[in-house]
């Protein structure tokens, strides 16, 4: 896979984002971080990434917020939302403002996240 698949992880856990940020880059990405919304939102209007990681519960902006912002943008990156919030009613929020998928992190492992990156990448 080349290094031009650039990865966002948008998240406020460092444990998260070091496990994340390492199984994805064995996958050949390249990965960039955002701790917060503001952060997020920031690089996502200024670097071409292939996709974004997104958390919903995030300091400055939530990923509700972020998602909000590049809809009204019209920044087309896909988006996967990986998050603990599990409410159907987030979910069908989430994927209303434009995220691509929705995976909720107790029910996932990390490698079933890379592999559905890969999967979103390779479309």
């Amino acid at each position: 896979m080349a290094k031009t698949n650039k990865i966002l992880i948008a998240e406020d856990d460092p444990f998260l984002i070091k496990v994340m940020g390492t199984i994805l880059q064995d996958e050949g990405f390249a990965v960039d971080t955002a701790r917060d919304g503001e952060e997020a939102l920031k690089k996502i209007t200024a670097n071409g990434y292939k996709l974004v990681l997104l958390d919903l519960v995030m300091p400055k902006k939530n990923g509700f917020e972020v998602l909000e912002d590049m809809k009204a943008k019209k920044i087309k990156t896909p988006v996967l939302v990986f998050s603990n919030l599990s409410q159907d009613s987030d979910r069908k929020e989430a994927v209303s403002l434009g995220a691509k998928d929705y995976f909720v992190k107790s029910d996932m492992s990390i490698d079933e996240v890379a592999e559905a990156v890969k999967k979103y990448i390779s479309k």
